[in-house]
């Protein structure tokens, strides 16, 4: 039995207490362990709230690692964050790799557009296919780099490639020539894949976990087992998965890589033949359909940014079916004629997409399926405006009870943030998930000592004139980070405030540096306001997923408690779904799910058991509403202030030497 092996690693005077020197024993991560070991030896499912410290990753693992091992089994780890998956692929795994004493494999598993194509690089290296300088840079710095890197995936590139080399020289599934390819026996994704199916565990994110799903099991391994960390990010994950989109640029860039009439590039220019011409000139007829549509639907909803719920069938005729049905035909007729077998393959790959933009836009226009909500979103520039079309179901449960829960008989879920009010039944329900075991386990932390609560009951509510709020709020921010130093996370739900406030504190840059989400990437801010003393302005990646343990976070202000925006369509039709079924949607999913998002935000400040800090409410409604009780009953216990004396005492007592 699992459950039985697990003292003898994590108990004190065990296996890795003798073996690391830093190690803790810890009470909730033995629990933990056990549960999962009941899990994996008895066929149940089990879901496990872990505060922040217990050490849920090695608590999961050890019984993954030992029960995969013993019975030559399969174990999938998904992750929503990159920040948690290079945890386990870097830190963790190597580290019980080298300490247990057990021969186990791992494998990452990446969609396969993370890895080069070695014949498409050739080929693309060969045909000077680019306009301009920089991505012909790219393409031969690719080239160089393709003989050093051992993996071949995009994240070992020592830069970002632009989308449309990578494009060109990345894997594309449909496009793939299997065996027969003359890279076979060298390519990145098929090496990468053999060690897929001999590993025990597979370590994967959400989003490849559904496409898995979306795919009938097509893209990993078969499995005997799955444990999802950061679960409470499962229903959106999965969402995305069994959704509709199509987009103008989407369309438009697909037309462009078959052939563009401007540049003469594309598939169908390097193509020497007759009946190429022809449908060169098909194309330029999908692309004025495409143009001609899309232009009706700015006439019809407008071209200014919005995001618009559509609640009937739109009459708008599709005038992109016949032409794209056209040139289906024609691509499809193309293939007997294409003597090279690569070329033949690319263009059976686009007679696919002709089907399916063709499938996609009648399903958003009829609205035809059941339990969808439909929406488009406008994004206006001077030069093109995006539109998107959105179909996605209300309800995932059902869809992951099926496909997910029933399949597998070892299912488990776990995250510091799982339950509101110690409860799983918020979760437990939006998801259709039914564990034979549930288990709450406290952060070991000792939260009265190493964290203060600051709840400004002072300040104006968001529904007040937007200035007032703001410049109220601005000022706030400035009293605490002046105490703090610096090293803070400011933190809000949208990215309109974000700029209204950063805007009224750039005149702190002549103290600390000023970070903004989305002017440097995320992981370069964050290596920044590790080096120095600093402030971060974010959105929603930065409510989770992000570890800045030790000195350089001492504040992270909450700005707004992170309630979903009512008329956003998802949300609206979720909204609606709960009231068709005589249920409160404010307290049975409106407030559970800020609170879970609170609690990751609360997260961010302790990491280890020598972080000390504070966390500041911003929003008046937690003092002034009812509700307000639930989001601070789900917080963990520390002392909650309202004077910003007291957030200075704190900090003094804490940091002498700094405050």
């Amino acid at each position: 039995m699992i459950e039985k092996e697990i003292a003898k690693y994590l108990d004190r005077g065990g296996l890795l207490s003798g073996s690391i020197e830093a190690f803790e024993h810890r009470p909730e991560q033995i629990a933990m362990a056990e549960a999962v070991g009941r899990a994996f030896d008895n066929e149940h499912h089990l879901i496990v709230e872990a505060g922040t410290g217990t050490g849920k990753s090695l608590a999961y693992l050890i019984p993954a690692i030992l029960w995969a091992v013993k019975y030559n089994k399969k174990v999938v780890v998904s992750t929503y964050t990159k920040t948690l998956q290079e945890q386990l692929l870097y830190h963790d795994i190597p580290l019980l790799h080298e300490k247990l004493k057990i021969p186990f494999r791992y494998a990452l598993c990446l969609g396969n557009e993370n890895y080069l194509s070695l014949r498409r690089l050739k080929r693309t290296s060969q045909a000077g296919l680019f306009n301009r300088a920089e991505e012909d840079e790219q393409v031969e710095a690719i080239f160089s780099w393709a003989g050093e890197t051992l993996n071949g995936t995009k994240g070992d590139l020592p830069f970002e490639p632009l989308p449309m080399v990578w494009e060109d020289v990345g894997r594309q599934k449909d496009l793939c020539l299997g065996k027969n390819c003359e890279t076979y026996s060298t390519c990145f994704y098929f090496k990468e894949r053999k060690r897929w199916f001999g590993a025990h565990l597979l370590i994967v994110n959400h989003h490849l976990f559904f496409a898995n799903v979306a795919s009938n099991g097509a893209v990993l391994p078969r499995f005997d087992a799955v444990i999802f960390d950061e679960a409470q990010n499962i229903e959106e994950s999965a969402t995305s998965f069994l959704g509709l989109e199509v987009s103008n640029s989407n369309l438009f860039y697909f037309l462009d890589r078959l052939y563009h009439s401007r540049t003469r590039k594309g598939m169908l220019s390097r193509i020497e033949h007759d009946y190429a011409m022809h449908l060169r000139s098909q194309v330029g007829v999908v692309r004025q359909a495409v143009d001609g549509f899309f232009k009706k639907i700015f006439e019809e909803y407008g071209k200014k940014d919005r995001v618009l719920r559509l609640y009937k069938p739109i009459t708008i005729s599709n005038l992109i079916y016949s032409p794209m049905k056209e040139l289906y035909e024609g691509l499809k007729n193309f293939e007997a004629m294409v003597q090279v077998e690569e070329d033949r393959i690319e263009i059976t790959a686009a007679a696919s997409r002709c089907m399916e933009f063709n499938n996609t836009i009648p399903a958003f226009l009829n609205q035809h399926l059941d339990g969808y909500v439909y929406w488009l979103e406008i994004a206006e520039k001077k030069r093109f405006s995006r539109i998107v079309l959105h179909g996605v179901p209300v309800n995932a449960a059902e869809e992951l009870q099926e496909q997910v829960f029933s399949k597998t008989d070892r299912v488990v879920l776990t995250s510091a943030t799982l339950t509101t009010n110690k409860s799983f039944d918020f979760i437990q329900k939006r998801i259709g998930f039914e564990p034979y075991e549930q288990s709450i386990l406290d952060s070991p932390f000792d939260y009265p000592r190493q964290a203060l609560l600051y709840v400004a009951g002072d300040l104006p509510e968001p529904s007040d004139e937007i200035e007032k709020y703001a410049s109220a709020m601005a000022n706030r921010c400035s009293e605490l980070v002046e105490i703090s130093q610096g090293r803070a996370f400011i933190l809000f739900t949208s990215y309109a405030l974000m700029h209204q406030v950063f805007d009224r504190l750039k005149y702190l840059s002549n103290k600390w540096p000023l970070l903004k989400q989305g002017e440097i990437p995320t992981g370069q801010m964050i290596r920044r306001f590790k080096e120095t003393p600093s402030i971060i302005f974010g959105t929603n990646s930065f409510w989770q997923g992000v570890d800045v343990p030790g000195d350089a976070l001492k504040n992270v202000i909450i700005t707004k408690l992170p309630f979903d925006v009512p008329t956003e369509p998802l949300t609206e039709a979720r909204i609606e779904d709960l009231r068709r079924r005589a249920i409160d949607p404010f307290s049975h999913y409106q407030i559970p799910r800020a609170i879970i998002q609170m609690k990751q935000g609360f997260g961010r400040l302790i990491r280890k058991q020598s972080d000390t800090g504070v966390i500041s409410i911003l929003d008046s409604r937690i003092v002034r509403r009812g509700y307000g009780v639930q989001f601070l009953d789900s917080l963990p216990s520390c002392k909650v202030v309202e004077e910003l004396s007291q957030v200075k005492d704190f900090l003094s007592e804490v940091e002498p030497n700094i405050v």
